[in-house]
This record gives C-alpha cells, structure tokens and sequence, in this order.
C-alpha cells in the first residue's frame, strides 16, 4: 500500500516546501509502506523512472538544488486510453494506491476527469491542496499570494523602465500578459497591491493609466484602444492570457510607442523568501494533512475557507474553472475592483 504525491503544477515559488512537507507528513502516518514522489506531474504516472521514493537523501537535494526540483508537465492528457492503460501498468509495478495531487485548475480537471477509473482499478485520488485555482469564492489557494507577490515584482521591474520611456511626446505603452489559462485574480491581486500603496515601481499611482483586460469578463476593446491612443500618460496594460483579446490586437491597434513582456510562475523556482513563508505553508499543509490521515482511502478534495479545511467533492475546483464558458467566482471586492480598471 504505497502512495504517490504528484506535482500538478500551477504554483509559484513554495513548491518545493509544500511538495516535500507533504512527503514527509504522509511518511510519519505510516499508513502508507513507501512514499514516492512524481518528478514531472502526470507524465510520471506511466513513466517509472520519473517515479522517486521520498527519502531523507532526496529531501536534502531537493532543498540544495537551484531553479525547480519537482518540475511541470503541460499537454499530458489521461483520459487518452493508451496513456491511462500504461498509467495503471506502471502504478501497479510501485504498489500506488493512493494519489496525491497538488496543483492548478488544468490538473485538477485532469483529476475530475480520471478519478471514476482510477477507483475502477483500486486506486483513490485525493486532490489535497490547490496551487493557484482562480476564482475560488470564499476560499484561499496556497500559492495565490506568492503568484501575486512574483507577478507584482516582475511588472514593477519592466515597468521602471519602460515607463519612463517618451516617443512622439508621449510616454510609452507597457502590455504586460500574466501567463496562464486564467489569471483574472491574480490580476485583480496586483490591482490591488497597486491601489493600496498608491505607486507603480517609483510612479505615483495617478500618473499611470491602467488597464485590465481579465479572462471571464467582458472588455470595451474598442473604447479600450480608444482611451489608450487618446492619452499621453504612462500606460500599463495587464492582459490575462485568458483573455480573448491577445497581445497582437492591442499592437495592430494601438498608435503609440509598445513594449511587451510576459510574466508568470517562476518555473517553479522554489526559494522560499523568509522564515514567515515557510511557517505560513507549513500550518497549511499540516492541517491538510490531519485530514488525509483521517481518511486516506477517499476520493475528495481539500479547500481552505476562512481559515478551515473543508472536504469537497472530488471535482470542486474543477467546476469553478471549466474548461469553456468560464465564470469567474472572485469576491466582490475584487471583482469590483477589476471593473474599475478594465
């Protein structure tokens, strides 16, 4: 009876202490006979020598190793048939019969979607702590504040220069796209980062015109570009990558001076900032972790709202991000906020 916790992805720079607080909490239950860790999200559920036993000697290189220990795998789709029936092969050869997946909105659609198989075959699916879900109505994601704090650091760095920038008499346009399916709360978290301390990097807040162009809500594009082309004012303009209006639109249109920049997760960097942020994951992934000891065998999910850990269904987060006709679920404040800005 061995478990799996597995790196879904979606997450800024904690992965790390989350991933290997998670390993060692699970091997101090000793419920499980091994714990073993997945190095490349689901592709290392059908690839074995992507499949590592936790141990104290792996714990030491991950936290010696710079850059991204547990890295990321995009485009790996389960419910393809060949992929699953390898999947079961290979988590038969470990003994696996409880997965742990920690990560974003496209791995727990991923979970949603192949959990009714995975019990078919003896094999349960717990989805214990989400990365950077967005749109979570009342509830907190373990890497959200990171991903805002990452997101809020890279936009003030490109934008100390760029914006101080004048061609044709005007000062310059900074497009910044928040990478990712949907980022609109990330987006409204840097708005209001922004708007609480009244500056962009060493520009007063009201000497920059600002724009938020988010994924789940309808924008203005015309009077957007409009608004743009008709100032000479610093202009930030914070795309969602959601969004159907893409970073060549606003270019084709906008007649003044255009910089672009991409920013996002620091590819999983890993490097915890201060002793605050590593006790701060650390009681979230100890309280999620009293749960799983309770029931080990369930198939759920784990949201933390208002300070609590609540058990869901196993598609919970999956249904606040489906994967058409998104609907954002942001409090009102921020949805509010987004509003303001867009």
């Amino acid at each position: 009876m061995n478990i799996l916790v597995n790196f879904g992805g979606g997450l800024a720079e904690p992965a790390r202490q989350i991933i290997l607080r998670t390993a060692r909490n699970v091997a101090d239950m000793s419920m499980f006979d091994k714990v073993f860790i997945a190095k490349y999200s689901f592709e290392s559920l059908y690839t074995p020598e992507f499949i590592c036993e936790y141990t104290q000697e792996l714990a030491s290189n991950a936290k010696n190793k710079r850059g991204a220990f547990f890295g990321t795998c995009r485009g790996v789709d389960l419910c393809d048939p060949i992929r699953f029936n390898r999947a079961i092969f290979c988590l038969k050869q470990f003994g696996i019969k409880t997965i742990l997946v920690e990560g974003g909105d496209g791995s727990s659609r991923q979970v949603a979607e192949t959990v009714q198989k995975f019990n078919e075959y003896g094999i349960n699916v717990i989805f214990p702590i989400p990365m950077t879900i967005d749109g979570i109505n009342g509830g907190e994601s373990a890497g959200l504040r990171e991903a805002i704090r990452v997101s809020v650091r890279d936009i003030e760095d490109m934008a100390a220069t760029s914006l101080n920038t004048r061609d044709l008499e005007a000062f310059g346009v900074v497009i910044i796209k928040l990478q990712g399916r949907n980022r609109d709360d990330i987006i409204a978290g840097v708005l209001e980062y922004f708007k609480r301390n009244g500056v962009i990097a060493d520009f007063p807040l009201d000497e920059v015109l600002v724009k938020a162009i988010p994924a789940n809500y309808p924008c203005d594009y015309e009077k957007l570009i409009r608004e743009v082309n008709a100032s000479y004012k610093r202009t930030l303009i914070l795309l969602s990558e959601g969004s159907s209006i893409t970073m060549e639109d606003l270019q084709s249109k906008i007649k003044r001076k255009v910089r672009t920049f991409e920013v996002g997760h620091r590819s999983q960097s890993n490097g915890m900032s201060t002793e605050e942020d590593k006790l701060y994951y650390d009681e979230w992934v100890d309280k999620v972790c009293e749960v799983i000891r309770d029931d080990p065998f369930g198939n759920y999910c784990l949201a933390y709202i208002n300070g609590q850990i609540e058990k869901k269904p196993i598609d919970y987060y999956a249904k606040l991000n489906p994967k058409e006709n998104q609907e954002a679920i942001l409090s009102a404040d921020l949805e509010a906020l987004l509003h303001e800005y867009m």
